[in-house]
């Protein structure tokens, strides 16, 4: 009987920024059909560069890859909303093919365990999907003091979860 494909949750490096850069595209393309992002005249969604971003004290970058697979990213900041928290998921994306098929949920157990203490994670408010995503995972990984509270960050209407692992 074969085996259930494994996500594995990889730390990235400087030589993965132009990769998770790359990623970006799609995960701008994604959040298009909430948020209004829009294409440069190149025809690429314009982000910002993340090397300076991803060398920041307190940020850790992720690929995810499915069977060795690469299928998305993670990365965990320190750019909280509140004094008292110590990580934010700063950006989380695995490609669509690779949804609906636990992996979402096995690289953020994976997370858990490589993180500990207390968390922040948001979306936008109009990302119903996201929010069914996140209120199912935190439920499944019984997180500690889970709270949710309705804020404006980065000028969107978001949700924003703390809590304790």
């Amino acid at each position: 009987m074969p085996t259930a494909p494994q996500l594995e949750l990889v730390a990235a490096g400087p030589d993965d920024v132009e990769r998770i850069e790359a990623l970006m595209q799609f995960y701008n393309y994604d959040l298009s059909e909430t948020c209004e992002v829009r294409f440069s005249e190149a025809g690429s969604y314009a982000i910002r560069p993340k090397r300076d971003y991803l060398a920041q004290p307190g940020t850790s970058a992720y690929l995810m890859r499915v069977d060795g697979e690469l299928a998305g990213f993670a990365i965990v900041d320190a750019e909280c909303e509140h004094a008292d928290s110590d990580f934010n998921l700063g950006y989380f994306f695995i490609a669509r093919r690779f949804r609906g098929r636990g992996h979402g949920s096995a690289a953020v157990r994976q997370l858990f365990r490589l993180h500990r203490g207390n968390w922040e994670i948001y979306h936008l408010a109009a990302n119903h999907a996201a929010g069914a995503f996140w209120q199912r995972v935190l439920a499944a990984c019984a997180v500690d003091r889970l709270e949710s509270s309705a804020r404006t960050i980065h000028g969107e209407a978001c949700v924003l979860f703390r809590f304790k692992v």
